[in-house]
């Protein structure tokens, strides 16, 4: 009974021993130093073109000013870590946000984008050191058009041709983003010389899908992006194209389609456009996990919802890159870089956790298939003061803050060499874009 009773006091001695070593609250101070000198490849974000002032961007309506509880913490405006993004970029040297100050930021910022005109966008890549920054937009706009901005073109809308007012009514934030794809749609339409939408599926497809990416790679795009999930779940299933035949040419002219019609299309559009994005040499970009907005349907964004997409013979010749890495699903994405054609960004990871959560993510996926890790920012225009310029800061910062915790917390486990870690980053940084685009670097 006293052997039994010691060994529990050994035992539960030994438990609290190994709770009192505290876990590793700092990176290698010379491994976060080679980290932020890497000049990395950005594999997602939203940057803004050169805007004289007074112009607004067609693509972004930017706020003066969101509601106190619209975002997460950090990406607040009242989030202190903005005050060092502003003195770093800007020469900023208050420690506030009062009223006169940020009249006085801004009048900073447009002083330095007049200064630099068109060279303003690769300017602010300069001070982050980012050397590359693949840029999701309809188009490119002044000072996107060199080899620093690299093409992510928005192919969502051809997923909707058809009537999309009962799709609209499940929440407000769908209506928007319905109505935003449905005038890109239009513009597509205008742009490939027709006046309407074909009236077959097989005219759809050789008259605006087909044309439209050729067009698109040849203009530089090397890639496409979907972000259906904010307007219905990733489970695309593989829908027989007599169907979708079917159901285009009921409803083309008019009339709604009902939800399972509707999807049956918008599935069999989704694996064809991916098809066709294989042949022609475009990765395909997917939102997955946790969207903005109140009303995003989190549960149909896990990527574990892409299997059947991911495991289709007919699209091995096609490259997925699943954006944002699936938080809250990030262990999902875990096990799907398996997959011989699917990589990942952690993206937005970067300013929805705080640096040590991500750390632990990094790491679980370069303990599985480092080869497979990609850099990104999600850099985006907030508001007019935390604008794409500190957003892609704060996150850069975070990113390898994280890596190089990843890293050094891999080196103290005994998991990698210090040279091994080296590699990793540069793999995560640039390297792993490099390969997966087939970049041409500086």
């Amino acid at each position: 009974m006293k052997h039994n009773f010691f060994c529990l006091l050994v035992g539960f001695l030994s438990i609290l021993s190994t709770l009192s070593i505290p876990a590793q609250v700092a990176p290698d101070p010379t491994l976060l130093t080679e980290i932020n000198k890497i000049k990395a490849i950005d594999n997602h974000a939203h940057p803004l073109p050169f805007l004289k002032e007074g112009e607004k961007d067609v693509e972004f309506d930017v706020p003066e000013s969101i509601p106190p509880l619209a975002p997460p913490v950090r990406l607040r405006p009242t989030n202190p870590e903005y005050l060092e993004a502003w003195s770093f970029l800007y020469g900023y040297k208050y420690k506030d946000t009062s009223n006169a100050h940020m009249r006085e930021l801004l009048a900073l910022k447009r002083r330095v984008m007049n200064e630099k005109g068109d060279a303003y966008p690769a300017w602010v890549l300069d001070r982050l050191g980012i050397e590359t920054m693949l840029t999701n937009r309809i188009s490119l706009g002044r000072g996107q058009k060199t080899q620093r901005f690299r093409w992510v073109w928005h192919t969502n809308p051809l997923l909707f041709p058809l009537n999309n007012e009962e799709a609209k009514k499940s929440n407000p934030q769908r209506e928007a983003g319905f109505t935003t794809d449905e005038r890109w749609l239009k513009d597509f339409i205008a742009e490939v010389g027709l006046t309407k939408l074909p009236d077959s599926l097989d005219g759809y497809l050789s008259q605006l899908v087909v044309p439209l990416l050729e067009r698109r790679k040849r203009d530089g795009a090397i890639a496409v992006k979907f972000y259906a999930a904010y307007m219905r779940s990733l489970d695309f299933t593989d829908v027989p194209e007599s169907d979708a035949r079917q159901v285009y040419g009921k409803y083309i002219k008019g009339g709604v389609p009902s939800g399972s019609e509707y999807k049956a299309l918008q599935d069999f559009l989704f694996r064809r456009i991916a098809l066709e994005c294989g042949r022609i040499g475009l990765a395909v970009h997917i939102h997955v996990g946790a969207g903005a907005g109140g009303y995003f349907y989190n549960s149909t964004a896990n990527p574990f919802l892409l299997d059947s997409v991911l495991n289709d013979p007919n699209l091995r010749k096609t490259t997925f890159v699943l954006i944002h890495g699936g938080l809250p699903f990030a262990q999902a994405t875990r096990f799907l870089l398996g997959k011989p054609n699917v990589y990942a960004d952690f993206s937005s990871q970067t300013f929805l956790t705080s640096t040590r959560e991500l750390s632990g993510v990094i790491r679980s996926w370069l303990e599985f298939f480092p080869e497979k890790v990609l850099f990104g920012t999600d850099a985006y225009p907030l508001t007019t003061t935390v604008g794409w310029e500190e957003i892609g800061w704060l996150t850069n910062r975070s990113a390898r803050q994280a890596l190089a915790l990843a890293l050094t917390d891999m080196m103290n486990d005994g998991e990698i060499t210090r040279q091994r870690a080296s590699e990793l980053a540069r793999m995560v940084m640039r390297d792993n874009a490099i390969k997966l685009y087939g970049l041409k670097t500086r």
